[in-house]
């Protein structure tokens, strides 16, 4: 018990210390801001008519869920898609796509029915954009035509065949029709996931550069180390500060996120499919297993960031060089991708942390194939990560342990 009490009054004083330092909060603050305000900037702005204001966006986005909270329960099928031809057939000009907001025909009769249009569109291609050229035929076939399009487009890909025959296998357990539900709170929070992480994987790298490196800057170090838990409990209780700080900060981001997206766009559609957001998904997946799925593996990519921050910390000086190596790491990587022809660099691409961030790296259909055992990305990337961070965090902890001082 007095062990045990003498190490979290260690823990104790490393939160202390980093509640201390006014760059980590700022950090944080400025971050939680962030998140807070990042589901909100749909609705700023509006649509306008020949220079005349025609609706803001959060009207129109209200008007929107509406019409898709009146559809939500019902299947998507041969009968939906004829109440879509018909609404459509209603619009006297032959592209309805650009006058959404200038044509009265289409706010009448065919924007209740746009969510399944965009469905249709994905599956059916370009050729039917207004709906009209759709025959009954293709309706009645819409949920084979989707397989086969799957199917042919992973038949053309790089992976293996192993790879290829797992997909469509998978495609074959998700559920049809689709019921359709309105979901705008969990595609909200979708995109707000990949804010939280990236933002908050910043903010951390930011007020834990100097767990270590701070010590040496202020020659700390050398009382720490002579000390008498100076080479045990005391690094240990700096390195369970930076993770439990890591989880808890990253849960408090998330549940903001989820708060402001389920207040604003409602909390429909937990037990929506994730094809009703992307059709051609092969994932039997809802929204909610998509946002934990997401939630988890984002969080796995921040404790890598955060556990090769800790590494840099116990081998940099200042903690200058600390943030700019893993900002570097977080953000440059954004600006790229790797092609899913080559199979073997996107795979390794999808191994940094903010692909683990990026729903087309978590969901990909692009899956790791290991000696012919074929493994999901969302299930094999925060594997890597744990084990990635395991491996460095005894590093971070001998490497402040060992070093020497003067």
């Amino acid at each position: 018990m007095i062990n045990m009490r003498s190490y979290l009054t260690l823990v104790g004083f490393e939160y202390k210390k980093i509640a201390k330092r006014k760059s980590a909060i700022i950090a944080f603050v400025i971050v939680a801001v962030a998140v807070c305000v990042s589901p909100l900037i749909a609705l700023t702005g509006a649509s306008y008519v020949d220079g005349e204001f025609f609706e803001s966006h959060y009207q129109a986005i209200m008007k929107d869920r509406s019409h898709m909270r009146a559809l939500s329960g019902r299947f998507i099928d041969e009968e939906l898609f004829l109440e879509t031809k018909a609404a459509y057939s209603q619009i006297s000009i032959p592209d309805p796509f650009d006058s959404r907001t200038v044509n009265a025909d289409f706010e009448k009769y065919a924007r209740p029915y746009y969510a399944i249009r965009r469905i249709a569109n994905s599956v059916f291609e370009d050729s039917f954009l207004d709906m009209r050229d759709v025959t009954q035929e293709d309706m009645r076939n819409f949920y084979q035509t989707r397989h086969d399009n799957i199917a042919a487009d992973l038949h053309k890909s790089a992976i293996s065949d192993a790879a290829k025959d797992y997909l469509i296998k998978l495609d074959g357990e998700v559920k049809t029709p689709f019921v359709f539900d309105y979901s705008g709170g969990f595609d909200s929070l979708v995109s707000g996931i990949y804010t939280v992480g990236t933002a908050c994987s910043f903010a951390l790298a930011v007020c834990l550069a100097p767990i270590f490196s701070g010590e040496y800057s202020t020659n700390a170090d050398q009382l720490i180390l002579s000390s008498k838990y100076g080479k045990d409990k005391l690094i240990t209780a700096k390195l369970f500060t930076a993770v439990s700080i890591t989880v808890m900060f990253f849960l408090m981001l998330i549940f903001l996120t989820v708060l402001v997206c389920f207040s604003v766009y409602g909390s429909d559609g937990a037990n929506a499919p994730f094809q009703l957001l992307i059709p051609l998904s092969v994932y039997p997946l809802t929204m909610l297993e998509v946002s934990l799925i997401f939630a988890g593996c984002t969080l796995s990519g921040t404790l890598l960031i955060v556990a090769l921050t800790l590494l840099l910390s116990s081998k940099f000086k200042s903690p200058f060089g600390v943030i700019i190596i893993a900002s570097i790491l977080l953000f440059v990587p954004m600006m790229f991708s790797a092609p899913e022809t080559i199979v073997w660099l996107h795979n390794l691409f999808s191994l940094l942390p903010t692909s683990m961030m990026s729903l087309w790296a978590v969901l990909s259909n692009v899956p790791f194939d290991i000696f012919g055992l074929v493994v999901l990305p969302y299930a094999f990337l925060p594997i890597f990560a744990i084990l990635a961070s395991v491996i460095m965090l005894p590093l971070a902890w001998r490497g402040f342990r060992n070093h020497q001082i003067g």
